[in-house]
């Protein structure tokens, strides 16, 4: 585990909490949880010596404070911080980076748009699936068109797949143009206390770990929008249609959604953050 904690059996896996962070690492590699980035991190404090007094100071403070569980996240960002590639987009360029990436991606923008476009098509997919599966005779016509504008309109917008991409328009993308990240923080919060960031732009490493980071719903995709939508669907007055681009909003834009660091990532229910009735219907097309 992200602690240095060996898990070598099912009985112990089985009994580990939710949101548990487990490291894999290969026969000839080692693992000492906090230890590990703290090696690593001061092995590259060593090779950026123009910054050396700055970076020993905050090491200095965070092993000295109280925010303990929050080492690894900090850690992470100061290996971030310390890299010398994070200018560096083609695999030529930084072909380490690209370990574990498809070999068809010949620049970092190229894979960290993939890998946005992914989970907004994991998103649409879970939408379908719950259609499918709870939609009634009644409402499945109009869930059906709402998918099907879904879809149109995912291709208009590239499945989203800006918001990862630095180089994208500002009001498109969620990094700065030099692909720092920061955490939006818990659902019912404005922003993150906890401070974190990160590039994953800058190694393999934060490349890694940014996977980890969660695109949330703050109004609950799985137990407020999907079946509040199907909800409306069953209860359509005449004359009227399914607001399509009210729930598009929802399921797979900034209206909604927020990159938060794992541990910002709630995953009971949140409390307060229901659809709005007033927005579930527009007037039939003729």
């Amino acid at each position: 585990m992200e602690d240095g904690t060996d898990v070598e059996d099912e009985d112990y896996f089985d009994t580990l909490p939710p949101q548990t962070v487990l490291v894999i690492v290969r026969p000839d590699e080692d693992w000492d949880g906090y230890l590990t980035i703290l090696k690593h991190a001061t092995q590259k404090v060593f090779r950026a010596m123009s910054k050396r007094d700055q970076i020993v100071d905050q090491i200095r403070d965070l092993m000295t404070g109280d925010e303990s569980s929050e080492m690894y996240s900090v850690m992470a960002a100061f290996l971030n911080q310390l890299q010398e590639n994070i200018e560096a987009e083609t695999k030529e360029d930084d072909p380490l980076w690209f370990e574990g990436v498809s070999a068809s991606f010949q620049t970092k923008e190229d894979a960290m748009k993939a890998s946005a476009q992914s989970r907004i098509r994991n998103y649409f997919s879970t939408a379908k699936e719950y259609i499918e599966k709870e939609g009634s005779k009644r409402s499945k016509p109009l869930l059906l068109a709402a998918l099907s504008n879904f879809q149109q309109q995912l291709k208009k917008d590239h499945y989203f797949g800006s918001y990862f991409v630095r180089s994208a328009c500002e009001s498109q993308r969620l990094c700065c143009s030099d692909g720092w990240f920061n955490c939006m923080g818990k659902f019912d919060s404005s922003h993150c206390t906890k401070l974190h960031k990160i590039n994953p732009y800058g190694s393999k490493e934060g490349r890694v770990l940014f996977s980890t980071w969660n695109l949330d719903h703050v109004i609950e995709k799985s137990r407020e929008i999907l079946p509040s939508m199907v909800k409306a669907a069953e209860e359509c007055p005449k004359g009227k249609q399914l607001n399509w681009k009210y729930f598009y909003s929802l399921l797979f834009t900034c209206v909604n959604l927020k990159l938060v660091h794992i541990t910002c990532h709630f995953k009971g229910e949140h409390e307060g953050q229901v659809c709005s009735t007033k927005q579930f219907y527009e007037k039939k097309e003729k």
